[in-house]
């Protein structure tokens, strides 16, 4: 596979992971400067809930840059969700403070939130594309490659604001620290548009065009004819983004909010998720391509499932940061193994919209609401925190226990 393409397909992705992170890591000084800051645990939530609403556009932007992907291609698609995404995670950085505007500093950032989760919607999809289209070989280890990127958008979206809380002090971080990471961004658009340009059409796509057999309503044909492949898709997605967003953002806030660890050791603990998470998504990609995916979605939600309880009870930042490591293991384990399955399930004419729709309902309906919710639950009694993800997990286990093995499909079918 040539190199470029692989670059393609993961410069967009870290771009559109990076610009989540740096908003989920940053969530402490957006909330003391975009929201109402008389109760700074309300400020957090709200937050929170803000990050949580970025999920909503995400499977518009699934059903509509799928179905322009499946119609016209997939390279366009995807210079097009790097923009808007790009762009509007850089417009954060020059928001007006809530003392300047008030409410309207809120609805901007809102508004924000969701042009942003509409342009992620698109590009997940459309970069596993670009990979398994063009390689019939090793799937789930190509697919690592854009899976890997979620770790590396989290090591720097958390590194950066490691970096600049070490050498500023608190009241520049809050004044106008906390903005550099979100004007990085505009940066990184223009190298990801650059390299994007280079690469080519998918061989499984300009095959299918050549042949005239480009559907008209790609999205109507997936919800008739391959509902099931989209709701299995979707539970297992949903259970894998809510045991990521467990430890990347569940735990941190919480244990930051009953003063057990400070925001290095959150920030330090986050990046060893990432780390392992990018570590792990190359090895189980590489295992799942010799014994299949569902040994590995299998294994992943039962060591989740195993840890999370734990997790919660044990309160100290040695044990804060052993599971949160382990929780970027778990994910890993499944992560390369769900990108293939997702795109097996799916024929050509179909397939950006079935696995950017699947992957997205189950970011955006299950595991995007995961932190709200579970800290509502939490708010409530403390023992509740786990049983958003407890739910999830379990449902994803009996699917996979459920599904086809998709390894020795091939994709021209």
């Amino acid at each position: 596979m040539k190199k470029i393409t692989i670059a393609g397909s993961m410069i967009g992705t870290i771009i559109e992971w990076y610009d989540i992170f740096i908003f989920s890591s940053g969530s402490v000084y957006i909330g003391e400067e975009l929201f109402p800051s008389s109760n700074k645990a309300v400020a957090v939530l709200d937050v929170l809930l803000v990050f949580a609403l970025g999920f909503l556009t995400r499977p518009i932007g699934a059903f509509l840059f799928g179905h322009y992907g499946d119609r016209n291609g997939r390279k366009y698609s995807l210079l097009i969700t790097l923009l808007i995404s790009g762009i509007s995670s850089g417009l954060v950085g020059v928001l007006p403070t809530y003392a300047q505007l008030g409410l309207i500093t809120i609805i901007l950032l809102v508004i924000l939130r969701l042009v942003l989760g509409l342009g992620l919607g698109g590009e997940w999809g459309g970069a596993i594309l670009l990979v398994n289209e063009t390689n019939e070989r090793k799937r789930a280890f190509f697919s690592a490659f854009v899976q890997s990127t979620v770790g590396i958008g989290l090591l720097l979206g958390t590194g950066v604001f490691l970096i600049l809380t070490s050498y500023l002090p608190s009241s520049e971080m809050f004044s106008f620290g906390w903005r550099i990471p979100f004007l990085l961004s505009f940066i990184m658009v223009a190298v990801g548009i650059t390299i994007r340009l280079k690469i080519d059409e998918t061989r499984l796509f300009t095959e299918v065009k050549n042949s005239g057999l480009i559907v008209r309503f790609p999205g109507k044909e997936m919800v008739v004819r391959y509902w099931k492949e989209l709701l299995l898709g979707t539970l297992l997605a949903g259970s894998l983004g809510t045991i990521f967003y467990v430890g990347a953002v569940l735990l941190p806030v919480v244990f930051s909010g009953l003063g057990i660890i400070s925001e290095n050791i959150s920030l330090i603990a986050v990046s060893l998720l990432a780390i392992a998470d990018l570590t792990t998504v190359f090895i189980s990609g590489k295992i799942s391509d010799i014994i299949g995916r569902r040994p590995l979605l299998l294994l992943s939600n039962l060591g989740s499932l195993a840890i999370i309880i734990p997790a919660f009870e044990f309160r100290n930042p040695a044990s804060f940061i052993f599971f949160v490591t382990l929780f970027g293991i778990f994910h890993g384990l499944g992560y390369s193994p769900l990108a293939a399955s997702l795109s097996e399930m799916f024929p050509t004419i179909v397939r950006y919209s079935g696995s950017s729709s699947a992957y997205q309902f189950g970011n955006s309906f299950i595991a995007g609401p995961a932190s709200y919710i579970s800290d509502f639950l939490g708010s409530i009694s403390y023992a509740l925190y786990p049983l958003y993800s407890i739910a999830f997990i379990l449902i994803a286990i009996y699917s996979t226990i459920r599904m086809k093995e998709t390894k020795d499909l091939q994709l021209n079918e």
